[in-house]
C-alpha cells in the first residue's frame, strides 16, 4: 500500500529550518534564491501528529539544540529539501564587495568577521573556492545544515527530492536498532526516493556523539549532500564534560575533498565547512574566503571533526601552536590522548579538546591531502581566531604542501600498529572509555577489499573477489519473497564451479552472519591502497591492525589459522569507520544483536560505487523487525 505523505502536509511556512527571504545582491535587488523558488512548489508539515514535535520558527535556534536532560526526550523536526544549486551564485555576488576584501601579499582575500556582522544569518550563498559550479544541497546550505539533538530523542526528518535522479539520506553513526528499514540505503533497507517524492525518515537517536548525515546514492555527497548529526549527552553521562568549557556548534568542523561541475573522478580541492583557497590550476582566482572559529584566551573547547572523504584521499589536520587532546572518535569516547596531529580515513571522526593558552593571534588550522590528494598537492586552511586579534593579520609565508607539521600523528596511512613511537600513535593503542570485557568470537570470517586495473578493461573493484551490483528489489521489504536466490558470496561462487580470481564475478554479494553471536571479521586489503571500511548498523571494536606486505597478504588465512595475527583484548577502540592498511589487515569484534541487512562498503566513492561492497544479512529473515506498512520504503508524489 503506497501512502502520501501530501496527506499529512499543508503549507506552512514557518516550519522551514533555514527560512531565507529578503537576499539582496549589491544593488539592493531582491535574489530569489533556488532554494527560495524550489520550496515553494512543495507542501510543508501540518499539525495534528506533529503537535508535539519541535521544530525551528524561521530563523530561530531549532528547540532540539539545547542542554540535555536525562529522560526528557524530544520529537524533533526536520524538513530537507533536496535540490540542485550553484557555488558562486548572484547571492555570492555582494561578498565581492570592497568592504569586505583586503589584500596580503598581492593576493585578496575576504574578511568572515565582516561577512558574520553586516550579512543575514539566512544568508544563501555557498562560496565554496570561489569557482562556479553545480552543486546538489539540502535548503541551499553548503555543508548542510546541522542537526543538533539528545541522546534518546526521536528525529522526524521529511525529505522532499526536487532533482532529475533518485537519492535517499543515510544517518552515518545511528545504529538503527529499532528501525532497520530507515537506514537510507538504497535497494538494501529502502526504495530509493524517486525525483518528485518524498520520504518520512523517523528514528529513535540510539547512538552519542559526532555523526554525520550524507546522500547514499551513487557520487551525491561529492557534491554537496552531507551534514553534521551531533547528538549530545546530559552533563552527568558524559565522561569528558570536565575537560572543556565549551561544546559550540561553531566548533564543528566538516572537511571534505572537493569536485566541480560533478565530475567525481579527481578531487580538485579540500574545503573546510564548504570554504577555502581556490587549488584548480589555470582557473581564474578569486578572493579567497577561509571558515573561521573563534576561541577566547583561557578557554577550553570541544571541536568535533567530520571528515566527508570521497575520493582516495585521506587527510591530516594540525593547528599551529597548539596540542589536540583527542576524546572521542565516531561518537565513542576513548581515554584522553595529546597529539599534535590527527589523520583522517574517509568517514572517520574524531573529537579533540583545544585550550586556547596561546598569544592573541590567528592561528592556521591545516588540513593536506594524501594518496591522490599529494599529486594534487591539495592542502587547505581554516582560521583559529582568538578575540581581539586582527582579522586581517595572517602569516601567508608557510603555506604550501611542503609544509609540515610538527608534532605526533594519531591514525597515520598504513598504521602497522606496531606499537607507538615518537610520532606516531596507532588507533588500535587506543582505550575505550567504558572499558568492557573482551570478546570471545564465536565465529571468524576473512574478507578482503581489492582494487586492480586491467588492460583494456579499466579498474575493478571488489569484495572477497566480486565486484558488488545493486538487487534490483530492496533486500530487507522483500526479504520473504524468496530472493535468496538472487544472492551470491564467494563459498556460492565456489560451489557453482567459478573461481573468481580468475574471472569476473559480479553480483549481489550477501554474507550470512547468524545473529546474536559475538564475530569477529579480518578485513584485508590486497591493493597498494589503504580503504576505509564501514559497517552499517553497529559500532565494533578494533582489536587489530597491521602490514603483512604485497606477497604475504593474499595468505592471511592461512597465516592467521597457522601464527595467529596479534589481536587486543579489553579496552579496545570502538568504531564504525576504521582504515585497512595498503597490503594490510584490520580485525574488529562485534555482536550481532540486530538483525537485518546492513551493508559493509568501502567509504571511497568511486571504490564502493563500482563494486568494493557486501551485504551482511544478520540472523534469518523471521528475526528481522518488520517495518510499518505506513512507511516501509513507500514514496508518494508531493507536488
Amino acid at each position: 500500500m503506497q501512502i502520501s505523505l501530501v496527506k499529512t502536509i499543508v503549507l506552512i511556512s514557518s516550519l522551514i529550518i533555514v527560512q531565507i527571504d529578503g537576499i539582496q545582491d549589491a544593488d539592493g535587488k531582491r535574489i530569489v534564491s533556488n532554494y527560495e523558488r524550489i520550496k515553494q512548489l512543495y507542501p510543508q508539515l501540518s499539525s495534528g501528529e506533529s503537535s508535539q514535535w519541535r521544530y525551528a520558527d524561521k530563523d530561530q535556534k531549532h528547540p532540539c539544540k539545547r542542554e540535555c536532560v536525562e529522560q526528557q526526550p524530544m520529537t524533533c523536526y526536520y524538513y530537507m529539501v533536496v535540490h540542485y544549486d550553484d557555488t558562486m551564485a548572484d547571492s555570492c555576488k555582494r561578498y565581492l564587495q570592497s568592504k569586505y576584501r583586503f589584500k596580503l601579499n598581492g593576493k585578496d582575500y575576504i574578511d568572515s568577521f565582516k561577512l558574520a556582522e553586516l550579512e543575514p544569518h539566512n544568508d544563501d550563498c555557498k562560496y565554496a573556492d570561489g569557482l562556479e559550479s553545480q552543486i546538489m544541497v539540502v535548503n541551499g546550505q553548503l555543508p548542510g545544515s546541522s542537526i543538533e539533538v539528545c541522546y534518546g530523542d526521536t528525529i522526524v526528518a521529511d525529505v522532499i527530492n526536487s532533482m532529475h535522479e533518485t537519492t535517499t539520506i543515510h544517518w552515518h553513526g545511528i545504529h538503527q536498532r529499532s528501525t532497520p528499514h530507515m537506514d537510507g540505503v538504497p535497494h538494501v533497507t529502502q526504495y530509493p526516493i524517486e525525483a518528485g517524492q518524498a520520504f518520512r525518515y523517523r528514528f529513535e537517536v540510539d547512538h552519542g556523539g559526532t555523526n554525520w548525515w550524507h546522500s547514499h546514492t551513487e557520487h551525491q555527497r561529492a557534491f554537496g549532500l552531507a551534514g553534521p548529526l551531533i547528538v549530545r549527552l546530559p552533563p552527568k553521562l558524559n565522561p569528558h564534560a570536565h575537560l572543556y568549557d565549551f561544546d559550540q556548534s561553531e566548533h564543528v568542523i566538516m572537511i571534505q575533498d572537493w569536485v566541480h561541475n560533478f565530475d567525481e573522478s579527481v578531487a580538485e580541492n579540500i574545503l573546510i565547512n564548504g570554504r577555502g583557497r581556490n587549488m584548480k590550476k589555470n582557473s581564474k582566482v578569486k578572493p579567497t574566503l577561509y571558515a573561521t572559529f573563534g576561541v577566547i584566551r583561557g578557554g577550553r573547547y570541544r571541536f568535533r571533526v567530520i571528515f566527508n572523504g570521497v575520493s582516495n584521499c585521506p587527510v591530516s589536520l594540525s593547528i599551529d601552536n597548539h596540542d589536540l587532546v583527542v576524546i572521542a572518535s565516531d561518537g565513542n569516547d576513548i581515554e584522553p590522548v595529546e597529539v599534535q596531529k590527527i589523520m583522517f580515513h574517509g568517514a572517520e571522526r574524531f573529537d579533540f579538546v583545544l585550550h586556547a593558552n596561546q598569544e592573541i593571534a590567528n592561528y592556521w588550522i591545516r588540513v593536506k591531502g594524501y594518496s591522490f590528494c599529494a599529486m594534487n598537492q591539495l592542502h587547505q586552511e581554516a582560521v583559529l581566531h582568538y578575540q581581539n586579534a586582527n582579522t586581517q593579520a595572517l602569516d601567508t609565508s608557510t603555506l604550501s604542501y611542503a609544509y609540515d607539521a610538527p608534532g605526533i600523528m594519531l591514525n597515520e596511512l598504513g598504521d602497522d600498529a606496531g606499537g607507538n613511537s615518537a610520532q606516531s600513535i596507532s588507533l588500535v593503542t587506543l582505550n575505550a572509555r567504558h572499558v568492557q570485557p573482551a570478546l570471545s568470537p564465536a565465529l571468524t570470517y576473512y574478507t578482503s577489499m581489492n582494487a586492480f586495473e586491467l588492460r583494456g578493461e579499466g579498474f575493478r573493484f571488489q569484495m572477497d573477489d566480486i565486484t558488488f551490483t545493486m538487487p534490483k528489489m530492496s533486500l530487507l521489504q522483500t526479504r520473504n519473497l524468496g530472493i535468496g536466490q538472487f544472492f551470491c558470496n564467494s563459498s556460492q561462487q565456489a560451489a557453482l564451479g567459478f573461481n573468481c580470481k580468475s574471472r569476473h564475478c559480479k553480483c549481489s554479494n550477501v554474507i550470512q552472519v547468524p545473529a546474536n553471536k559475538n564475530v569477529e571479521f579480518v578485513i584485508s586489503s590486497k591493493s597498494s591502497t589503504a580503504h576505509p571500511i564501514h559497517l552499517h548498523g553497529y559500532t565494533f571494536r578494533v582489536v587489530g591492525m597491521g602490514v603483512l606486505g604485497e606477497q604475504r597478504i593474499g595468505q592471511i588465512e592461512e597465516i592467521d589459522r597457522r601464527t595467529p595475527l596479534p589481536r587486543r583484548g579489553r579496552g579496545a577502540p570502538l568504531k564504525d569507520s576504521v582504515q585497512v592498511p595498503a597490503f594490510g589487515y584490520t580485525i574488529i569484534h562485534f555482536n550481532t544483536d540486530s538483525p537485518g541487512y546492513w551493508i559493509f562498503h568501502c567509504h571511497i566513492s568511486p571504490h564502493s560505487e563500482n563494486g568494493m561492497a557486501a551485504v551482511l544479512r544478520v540472523g534469518e529473515d523471521v528475526e528481522m523487525k518488520m517495518c510499518p506498512v505506513s512507511n516501509c520504503g513507500l514514496c508518494s508524489s508531493v507536488a
